[in-house]
């Protein structure tokens, strides 16, 4: 049975998408059928408590355009939600995925054995078949986010290291949300504005 394609087959987009919709609209731009997506459950552990109560919202920020597969977004969920749930409780932290694979990619497959040139039409139908689903990310996107007290930071930081190494592009660790000024200093880490997208330097902290 052949392997899938590597995922840098995938990774670049510059063009419209080609998005998945559960409807009977056959225009170009929907497309119906292919794979679902492998991703369910965007969140873990304690929802009652809002983000402004923690004590730290940290992220996971992508560096660069790209797209990352269902597959890669549920593994970054198992891989953050389950050890924190495991060392932390399901009420010492909240956890939220926040991209959505609503992006179908297309793979135009090729045979592969003996005699193949006499019963494939290769490139003639290069528009391919839908094989999964993906969510497209621009450059300084958040793609998760964790709500913790200071004291689980190490914790957190780690998970959240863990998970950048599923994504293709190089990801840095920052505070979206602070409680107080003196946890934000203890923290260590960079304050990112997500709307914005852009860092906050430390002169504009301090006149806040």
């Amino acid at each position: 049975m052949a392997h899938k394609r590597p995922w840098h087959c995938y990774s670049t987009w510059n063009r419209r998408p080609y998005q998945h919709k559960r409807s009977a609209n056959h225009r170009r731009e929907y497309a119906r059928g292919g794979s679902q997506s492998k991703i369910v459950r965007y969140w873990g552990g304690n929802k009652d408590i809002p983000w402004e109560s923690w004590e730290l919202v940290i992220g996971l920020k992508v560096e660069k355009q790209i797209q990352v597969s269902s597959n890669s977004l549920e593994a970054i969920r198992i891989t953050v939600n389950s050890a924190l749930q495991t060392y932390l409780g399901r009420t010492g932290y909240r956890f939220r995925v926040r991209s959505i694979p609503f992006q179908k990619y297309r793979e135009n497959r090729m045979l592969a054995f003996a005699g193949a040139d006499r019963v494939q039409s290769g490139m003639r139908n290069s528009f391919g078949r839908s094989t999964g689903v993906c969510a497209r990310v621009r450059a300084g996107a958040i793609i998760c986010e964790v709500g913790t007290s200071l004291k689980n930071l190490p914790i957190v930081r780690d998970r959240l290291r863990v998970a950048s190494m599923k994504v293709a592009s190089h990801c840095s660790i920052v505070i979206l949300k602070y409680k107080t000024p003196e946890i934000f200093k203890q923290a260590g880490l960079p304050l990112y504005d997500d709307k914005k997208r852009k860092e906050v330097p430390l002169f504009e902290f301090a006149v806040v």
